[in-house]
């Protein structure tokens, strides 16, 4: 198979990529740098919003798009009809009405205009209008990829690297072992690693794969303590090595006013997530599989090597002060 990824520079598309090239596919990628992300990948320069020159008398198997503005997708969908065997695009959970079901999972309602208010509303839109493009404009198997939150090496937020790292930290002695946790202990939480959703997406497209999948894992009831345990493991210790200061959601909202939700670490307060998981069966059933999180916790500590400055947490005094006042 010939795999176009527009988008191959960013965190997904660079393991869409990769996933690509495991399974002997070629792999064209096309960005505005027109740079590749591996060795193996050959890179093309275009813009979404205008050149797509690079594109014309070319041929692929299979397209993956991850762009959100819908008059580019719809364009680039119109272009490549008839030059690409099936064309997939990456969508969010965030489709879903925050209304809706608390488990919602594809064919439940999706947002409207007007409807809501939260600061996923446009970005919702945009995105369901993406699929509604390529669905219109695009002929031929047109698959829908919802995800959510993904994690893995070369995560540029670091919400779920902080967790391995912190834990490293504490058990190399160069950190509290006593450490900050959100929320309850048993709260079940849902994520995914990005090379396994990219794994599953080469392979729905390998096999021309209709409909919508909500990409979005783990895929088994999976306690917020379990995986904070598995980083400790990860880290080289045992569960136990680390004590958690469980505190209140509540009072980390109040606390944590001035940190944006996209900087705290997975999964303290973040309200702009409505729903309390995803239905993710129509994707299993597919053949998507998640590796375990102690997995994910090595490779993303291994990538970081002794990185402790990450883009999402807190400083040593900002979690202590937030532990004694819990």
């Amino acid at each position: 198979m010939h795999l176009l990824v527009l988008g191959g520079g960013g965190f997904l598309g660079r393991h869409v990529a990769a996933a690509g090239l495991d399974a002997g596919h070629a792999v064209t990628v096309l960005s505005r740098s027109g740079s590749p992300p591996l060795d193996g990948v050959e890179a093309l320069a275009g813009d979404r919003q205008g050149d797509l020159s690079a594109l014309d008398g070319r041929r692929f198997d299979a397209v993956l798009d991850t762009f959100s503005d819908p008059d580019a997708v719809a364009r680039t969908a119109a272009s490549l009809s008839g030059a690409a065997g099936v064309y997939g695009y990456v969508s969010g959970m965030s489709v879903y009405d925050p209304e809706g079901p608390t488990v919602p999972g594809a064919g439940d309602p999706v947002r409207r205009p007007g409807a809501a208010d939260d600061v996923l509303q446009d970005r919702s839109l945009d995105k369901l209008a993406a699929e509604a493009a390529v669905a219109d404009r695009f002929d031929g198997p047109a698959p829908v990829f919802r995800v959510g939150i993904m994690v893995g090496p070369h995560d540029p937020t670091d919400r779920f690297t902080w967790w391995p790292v912190r834990a490293a930290r504490a058990l190399a002695g160069s950190a509290s072992r006593t450490v900050l946790a959100p929320g309850d202990p048993g709260r079940v939480v849902q994520y995914s690693d990005a090379r396994d959703i990219a794994a599953f997406m080469v392979s729905a497209l390998d096999r021309r794969l209709a409909g919508v999948f909500d990409t979005v894992g783990p895929g088994r009831a999976q306690p917020l303590s379990a995986v904070l345990e598995e980083c400790v493991v990860a880290a080289g210790g045992r569960p136990g090595d680390v004590e958690w200061a469980w505190a209140d959601e509540d009072y980390l909202r109040t606390s944590l006013r001035d940190v944006d939700e996209e900087a705290r670490p997975l999964w303290f307060p973040e309200d702009q997530i409505p729903q309390d998981a995803i239905d993710a069966s129509a994707a299993l059933q597919a053949g998507l599989r998640f590796r375990p999180a102690v997995e994910t916790a090595r490779d993303v500590l291994e990538q970081a090597a002794g990185r402790w400055d990450l883009a999402a947490g807190f400083d040593a005094a900002r979690e202590a002060a937030l532990v004694r006042a819990r």
